[in-house]
């Protein structure tokens, strides 16, 4: 048997309102992997849901998808979420602005690292998210460690995902 996510003191991921995952549907695990695994086209894109948790899914290994900050994984997140109809988690702390801008822009499942989400987002071991959690699989995503810094940069001054400085600022810190 498994070890359950464990959230650390201080830890509200777990008791946030999910509208989106309190008023289903859910995807049940072993049919969506038959569904994926099914080579007919594909003539829409899903509908982006939880998985059910209140059944026990043996099958369904936990992927972690590790990276250094600003190395494109709210991108792929939201990529995978889009094409594939799944939310996808994290180790977050969701009481920080950032990650909040993020549940806002619609990434539902952060904080969350139990079995509604197949993919857990972190930035470990370059800091501990707020959850500890076990996983079975990893998915590593490599960035130019360049344009990473630069990006991480923008952000660190922005306070924001989805702002940048303007180039003057740049030039203010040869």
């Amino acid at each position: 048997r498994k070890p359950k996510a464990k959230g650390r003191p201080g830890n509200i991921a777990l008791d946030v309102a999910r509208p989106l995952f309190e008023s289903g549907p859910h995807h049940k695990f072993k049919e969506y992997k038959t569904n994926m695994l099914n080579k007919e086209e594909v003539k829409s894109m899903p509908p982006v849901l939880f998985f059910d948790s209140k059944h026990d899914n043996p099958d369904q290994d936990t992927v972690i998808m590790s990276s250094y900050p600003r190395s494109g994984n709210t991108l792929l997140r939201a990529w995978l979420e889009k094409t594939m109809g799944v939310v996808t988690g994290s180790d977050c702390d969701i009481t920080k602005k950032l990650n909040q801008e993020l549940m806002s822009m619609g990434l539902a499942g952060e904080g969350l690292v139990d079995k509604r989400v197949w993919v857990v987002k972190t930035h470990y071991p370059e800091r501990y998210g707020k959850t500890r959690f076990y996983s079975e699989r990893c998915l590593l995503l490599v960035r130019s460690p360049l344009d990473a810094m630069t990006s991480l940069f923008n952000m660190v001054c922005s306070g924001s995902h989805d702002k940048s400085i303007s180039d003057d600022d740049f030039k203010k810190f040869p």
